[in-house]
């Protein structure tokens, strides 16, 4: 029988009520959109279940299962929801206990000693998942005589109770060969007004706090820009008329000005209906790519600041510079685009005075430009970035070990110059401002 793929994505807390009560966009998981695609095109039947949108009802889930003949689930893994994923897991296995159970993403990427050793994970496919799956799904299929597990590139399973790890697979280096993502998959009428899109992997960044690299690998590999319009039509093609926007979510759509040049080109050109929005560098930018970009219905760049003070941002070695960042503000001011600033509070060099200046900052950020708002969490040190790594180096105390608590708003690290409470004081004054958000 042909094994039938279901891919998973649980939220990161233990109901959704943050996103029914906050009305947040619907954007399912796209990495898992694109693991069913993949699949599907080597003759996988597969599907897709994202639980941030919808509440988990299991006589429902498995009577879906059932009637469809699923083999196979796949989890998307991250720190802060994998309690929750080892109890989705159990209730799978009570029900079915020869359902295979997969486990890729973040965590999965960062720390996959901790998600093979559960009993219920039959494997753990760390980094790109793609060509791994497609390989586990042939040998679930046909057995030994085709691929036998050992020879599965990338995939961690256990075998007589002992855990075994074979070789790591490279990254998809050609992104342009993978399939577009087919957003029919899921429940297209309940896009709003946002559709997310990924045009690259990897981040050529090293920031202390962040696990980009660790993740998807520190080269940064792009689609050709002509694929990414591609995807863009279709997208157009398949909404209702109420959705309108696209959100490019790399970590750094702007890193390569020559490719944002030719989709600013493409996108007037071919006068696209849908206006988009990006994630950028403020050390990328300057005036002259700020004025391409404002011409081609752009209505919205995000900017990862962090802190209001440079000797913070050259400690966590974010590569930019605060006078830089003041000017390309104020430029982006002469057209109508949104500017959102993310900063955190509590790097391991900060004190109380750092972080008031980093709230100085995003209010000198509103008044220069009214179009400006901004979001202040708390610095998390994730499992797999330089922080957590040498967190006793930097002088970090780690006081608490539950992940379900790593959420960018509940502080579980303390230094010398500061305590969770402090902390917690701090990130309530700072999103008590005007403009937060």
């Amino acid at each position: 029988m042909k094994n039938k793929l279901l891919c998973v994505n649980l939220p990161c807390y233990s109901t959704i009520q943050d996103f029914v009560e906050n009305d947040y966009q619907y954007n399912p998981a796209l990495g898992l959109l694109a693991l069913t695609e993949y699949a599907t095109m080597f003759g996988f039947e597969s599907y897709v279940k994202d639980f941030n949108y919808n509440e988990v009802n299991y006589d429902e889930l498995f009577e879906f299962i059932e009637s469809k003949g699923i083999t196979v689930i796949g989890f998307t893994s991250y720190t802060e929801n994998l309690n929750i994923m080892f109890k989705f897991m159990r209730m799978i296995k009570s029900y079915n206990r020869d359902i295979v159970l997969v486990v890729g993403g973040p965590h999965a990427t960062l720390r996959p000693d901790e998600v093979i050793k559960n009993r219920n994970v039959d494997y753990v496919i760390p980094n790109d998942g793609e060509s791994t799956l497609l390989e586990l799904l042939v040998y679930l299929e046909k057995g030994e005589e085709i691929i036998s597990p050992n020879n599965i590139t990338g995939l961690i399973y256990k075998e007589d109770g002992k855990k075994i790890m074979n070789e790591s697979r490279n990254g998809v280096t050609d992104l342009n060969l993978l399939p577009v993502i087919n957003r029919t998959r899921v429940e297209i009428d309940r896009y709003r007004s946002i559709v997310s899109v990924y045009t690259s992997k990897g981040c050529p960044a090293k920031c202390i706090y962040c696990s980009a690299s660790a993740i998807s690998g520190a080269k940064y590999r792009m689609r050709d820009i002509r694929n990414v319009f591609l995807e863009c039509q279709v997208i157009y093609n398949q909404v209702n008329s109420d959705t309108d926007k696209l959100y490019f979510i790399d970590d750094t759509f702007t890193v390569n000005k020559q490719r944002v040049n030719e989709f600013c080109d493409l996108h007037t050109s071919y006068e696209h209906k849908m206006a988009w929005s990006c994630e950028s560098r403020v050390d990328v930018m300057t005036k002259e790519l700020v004025d391409k970009i404002g011409n081609s219905n752009c209505f919205s760049i995000q900017f990862g600041v962090e802190s209001g003070n440079q000797e913070v941002l050259d400690n966590i070695n974010k590569d930019i510079q605060l006078e830089h960042l003041k000017k390309i503000v104020k430029h982006i001011g002469k057209y109508k685009i949104g500017v959102f600033l993310s900063l955190m509070l509590g790097h391991y060099s900060d004190t109380e005075e750092t972080m008031q200046q980093t709230m100085d900052l995003v209010e000198e950020m509103v008044d220069v430009n009214p179009n400006v708002e901004y979001g202040i969490s708390i610095n998390t040190p994730f499992p797999g970035t330089y922080q957590y790594e040498h967190a006793e180096e930097l002088g970090i105390e780690i006081m608490d070990q539950n992940y379900s608590h790593y959420n960018l708003v509940t502080p579980v690290i303390r230094t010398k110059n500061f305590n969770e409470e402090l902390l917690h004081e701090m990130y309530v004054k700072a999103n008590s401002m005007k403009g937060a958000k």
